[in-house]
């Protein structure tokens, strides 16, 4: 049975805010950037925070889907931040050096003000 997240959106600003919570894998990762994309396509002008605080664990799939979230606002001209990531997350997030390509922050709101 594949795992769910659970995904809400909220606006701060210019930044959209998608608050994530479970774990992003191989069963979790296209329907991420699936309601991402959707979204961002609602509102194409706004930047986007995704808020990894209840994320318990991501993998290399996982890890795929945000860097494909990345592309597509880059494309935009638009940016993205990675919010709060937890321990592991964060370790894994720097082992793969997406923290030298996405700007992590220690919360929304340093992100959205």
């Amino acid at each position: 049975m594949a795992k769910n997240i659970d995904l809400k959106f909220s606006h701060k600003g210019t930044w959209l805010v998608a608050h994530i919570e479970g774990v992003i894998t191989l069963e979790t990762r296209e329907e991420l950037r699936q309601r991402v994309e959707s979204e961002l396509d609602k509102q194409p002008a706004m930047d986007l925070v995704l808020d990894l605080a209840e994320v318990s664990a991501i993998d290399s799939s996982g890890l795929g889907s945000v860097f494909s979230i990345y592309k597509i606002l880059n494309e935009r001209k638009a940016k993205l931040a990675l919010a709060a990531p937890r321990r592991d997350v964060a370790a894994l997030l720097e082992l793969t050096h997406l923290d030298k390509v996405i700007r992590i922050v220690k919360s929304v709101v340093e992100i959205t003000g």
